[in-house]
């Protein structure tokens, strides 16, 4: 039997609009799969509760013209819920996402559908959700949600195709904001650079920049000294020749850690040549 190919599935509309905005080649498709688990546990906690009424009229004594209706009207609704349930939960509106090599979209039913390059993408945050029972992780629902002026959109599912489109979404908008990030430093060196051949100082947070060497803590540490400035995770570390343990510093305190890399990369370049 062939592998089931989503691409063969996905409404027209989606791969169209993504080529009406020019969103490159697609990637991957991803259909919100709808469980009728939830609906069955609806209705059966319905079911339970009529139950429950209908016992307290046998208990209170009503006649039995009066518990046979209910017993009808209990069997029907139990008859009519099992086929219900599973059509409802079958042609229930599916939701497509699918991302291209430039953007995402996003198609719920016949709604039109959401489009958006990733620099248009104004919020993105991942969230995994586990489900435990008695102790134990029955499943991981994995959820992404996207803000951009075409409109806002979650994708959720406990599925691998669901945590996979959630990773492919946030990487690609996190890429093309750390782009922005490095142009925009790139296009301020030049700007620092004539500021610190005059002798000034230039202040990123816990770090201050000048050609005389790095200050933290109130120590200036010499550029000779200093054998790497680099990111770590959500940590920027610098590495000083002679010393056991790195200056470390959280990103979070720096207000422009990819402007403070970049000029500190670029100062160390040029202590390193000028030895």
């Amino acid at each position: 039997m062939a592998a089931r190919n989503l691409w063969d599935e996905i409404p027209a509309t989606v791969p169209g609009t993504a080529a009406q905005r020019q969103l490159g080649a697609a990637r991957y498709a991803f259909r919100a799969q709808t469980s009728s688990v939830a609906w069955w546990g609806s209705f059966m906690l319905l079911l339970v509760t009529a139950f429950c009424v209908m016992m307290v009229f046998v208990i209170s004594g009503e006649s039995e013209w009066t518990n046979a209706i209910l017993f009808i009207i209990l069997g029907g609704g139990s008859f009519l819920g099992a086929i219900a349930v599973p059509l409802a939960a079958r042609f229930r509106p599916v939701a497509w996402c699918a991302v291209f090599d430039r953007g995402v979209v996003y198609q719920y039913g016949s709604q039109p559908p959401i489009a958006g390059a990733w620099d248009e993408i104004t919020g993105c945050q991942r969230h995994a959700t586990d489900l435990v029972r008695n102790g134990v992780k029955m499943s991981t629902t994995h959820s992404v949600y996207v803000q951009m002026p075409a409109g806002n959109f979650m994708v959720s599912g406990d599925t691998p195709g669901a945590q996979e489109i959630g990773s492919l979404i946030a990487n690609g908008w996190a890429a093309v904001q750390n782009r922005i990030a490095e142009e925009d430093a790139t296009a301020r060196l030049a700007e620092l650079a004539e500021l610190l051949q005059t002798g000034a100082r230039v202040e990123f947070g816990p770090f201050t920049v000048s050609l005389a060497g790095l200050e933290h803590g109130g120590t200036v540490l010499d550029w000779k000294r200093i054998s790497e400035v680099e990111l770590m995770g959500s940590t920027i570390c610098v590495v000083v020749t002679g010393e056991r343990k790195p200056v470390r510093e959280p990103v979070s305190s720096m207000p422009d850690p990819v402007l403070f890399l970049t000029v500190a990369d670029a100062v160390l370049r040029a202590a390193r040549q000028a030895r």
